[in-house]
């Protein structure tokens, strides 16, 4: 239903665009000439002091200071305005400008973009930015836009996945009958099946009670989100299984980026890049620091078999491969070889 919506808006979104892109041309004007001001408005479901909301943050500094207050952004986190997924549909019908959304959840409606979810797929955080670089990246990107109307003015890391628990986790066999939170996305599940538990998709803002009522025996996420979630005050262990290291977007509700002339889209393009470097130091640090921090909170931080899991998921890329095949078998193998 989503689709077939997106599909009837993109068709009059561009009717609309080729009708006033002339006035858009050299920018936006008010009736006597000069550059209007304008305030976007990104949404993003993450507290204040995760890394992708300091990045939001020093997005709309950059952007404030190359523009000379001319464009403004007015970040709502925490989910103020929805869930991820309702975000990245009101930024596609464009009630809100910007969101931060992850790869499974665009995967939702652009299965080939799923392919940066498999287990094992990205070496690093940093390499989660060289991906970005690709032609494989513009690629995937240029063909969401054209049939969603998304344009991904930045991508970075969400963090490295580790997995949390209240008994050590060393091997899948260990996760046998543990009821582990995941998103609610498909990719999710299944590697979490791969892993050896039972997957239990829950939303990220109602993940914390879910483990406080014992609705599942844990999860699995970064660092980070560990932290900022506090959900180490209901978790014993931090099993570093490493997991899976996610991509995530900055996407734009692609009329509204189009409104823009070139120079003033350039600054929003390189400010959102800046804000994924910054990403991924913060997160960086965060998998050096919070060690000491989770240690001195009574959690226990275990080193499980990572080649058991590294086996027990490696299927999964060609069980999911058709989602992908118009962008060659190899699409996986390739970004795992991007340096």
């Amino acid at each position: 239903m989503l689709k077939r919506k997106l599909a009837i808006l993109a068709l009059i979104c561009a009717l609309v665009f080729g009708v006033v892109s002339g006035v858009f041309a050299n920018g936006q004007q008010d009736g006597s000439g000069a550059m209007e001001s304008v305030t976007l408005r990104l949404g993003h479901i993450y507290d204040p002091s995760h890394a992708w909301h300091k990045g939001a943050v020093k997005a709309a500094e950059i952007i404030a200071e190359k523009t000379e207050g001319r464009i403004t952004m007015e970040i709502f986190p925490s989910s103020q305005l929805g869930t991820e997924p309702e975000l990245l549909e009101q930024t596609l019908f464009g009630s809100v400008d910007i969101c931060e959304a992850g790869a499974g959840q665009l995967g939702t409606l652009f299965k080939p973009i799923n392919v940066l979810e498999m287990p094992y797929t990205f070496r690093d955080n940093a390499h989660v930015l060289a991906f970005a670089k690709s032609d494989i990246a513009a690629t995937l990107f240029e063909d969401f836009r054209k049939e969603f109307g998304g344009k991904i003015v930045g991508v970075s890391s969400w963090g490295i996945r580790q997995l949390t628990s209240n008994k050590p986790i060393n091997t899948p066999a260990d996760l046998e009958g543990f009821k582990l939170r995941v998103p609610e996305q498909t990719i999710c599940v299944a590697y979490g099946k791969a892993m050896g538990a039972n997957p239990t998709p829950i939303a990220y803002s109602e993940a914390y009670m879910a483990l406080q009522q014992s609705v599942v025996d844990g999860l699995e996420n970064p660092m980070s989100s560990i932290k900022a979630m506090k959900f180490y005050e209901v978790q014993k262990y931090i099993n570093l299984t490493k997991h899976v290291t996610n991509c995530t977007f900055f996407v734009m509700n692609d009329a509204k980026f189009n409104s823009f002339n070139m120079e003033d889209q350039k600054i929003l393009t390189d400010a959102f890049s800046e804000a994924s470097e910054l990403i991924v130091e913060l997160l960086n640090k965060d998998d050096q620091d919070l060690v000491a921090f989770f240690e001195s909170e009574g959690l226990t931080i275990n080193q499980p078999d990572i080649d058991a899991f590294v086996k027990a998921t490696a299927s999964m890329p060609l069980e999911f491969s058709d989602w992908w095949s118009a962008y060659g078998d190899d699409l996986h193998s390739r970004i795992q070889a991007i340096k």
